[in-house]
């Protein structure tokens, strides 16, 4: 293993602690090739046509948890997780919050951890989660992560409890319990605007984001969570 990927792999080993994994990540953060990027619009992924390389997991087989399904008349990723099972997915990317400031994307949650509760190790399990990674620093990764939790409330704010200073994870969640169980739903964030709220910022020239993780899992409750992620994008507007 050569210098720059001993480094990526120590970054991602911190970032999967942080978020809440508990084994190490075995590949490397990949290029920027596959972000594309459009007039006010950089996109993550659409999942259109495959699972390109510029995704990578903790795992040599990530196909374990997160597929591409076509049904519909459309083609999204899949996520399964069950019992141990603590695999996600993460893109090096980078956006500049300033220019653009929105997260947009679509998730349907179909099964939700049992008693999961992301602000306690022992049952640190979602059903869905987005994670913007602000800082991929080895010892002090700042991470803002969206999540469909299965006990806390709609709208709370907490911090994961795998984050330890000087690293960082503020945890919003987005959707809460069984009412929309298997169904599409569209989010949209301002995640500048919660950046300069955690970090106590009036102003802000430049915040960059530098990776970008999807996560379902299970491996805490020993339990089962599954989810759909599609249209994943940062706009201007």
């Amino acid at each position: 293993m050569n210098k720059l990927a001993a480094y990526n792999h120590s970054i991602l080993l911190k970032i999967s602690l942080v978020l809440g994994l508990c084994h190490l990540y075995s590949g490397h953060m990949a290029g920027q090739d596959a972000i594309a990027i459009e007039r006010d619009t950089i996109w993550v992924d659409d999942f259109s046509t495959r699972l390109d390389s510029s995704w990578n997991s903790k795992s040599d087989n990530p196909e374990k948890v997160y597929q591409l399904t076509s049904a519909e008349d459309s083609t999204y990723l899949s996520a399964h997780s069950v019992g141990l099972d603590d695999n996600f997915l993460i893109k090096e990317i980078e956006v500049d919050l300033v220019k653009y400031p929105y997260l947009n994307w679509q998730w349907r949650a179909h099964t939700l951890p049992e008693n999961g509760d992301e602000s306690q190790k022992q049952t640190c399990d979602v059903a869905a989660s987005i994670n913007v990674v602000l800082k991929a620093s080895k010892w002090r990764p700042k991470t803002i992560k969206y999540s469909w939790s299965s006990t806390l409330k709609q709208d709370s704010i907490t911090h994961s409890p795998f984050a330890i200073w000087p690293s960082r994870c503020d945890i919003i969640v987005m959707q809460s319990g069984e009412d929309k169980l298997g169904e599409w739903v569209t989010e949209k964030v301002n995640v500048l605007k919660h950046y300069k709220q955690f970090y106590k910022k009036k102003k802000v020239k430049s915040v960059k984001v530098e990776a970008f993780v999807i996560m379902t899992d299970s491996n805490n409750t020993i339990s089962e969570s599954a989810a759909d992620y599609d249209n994943i994008f940062f706009s201007a507007h």
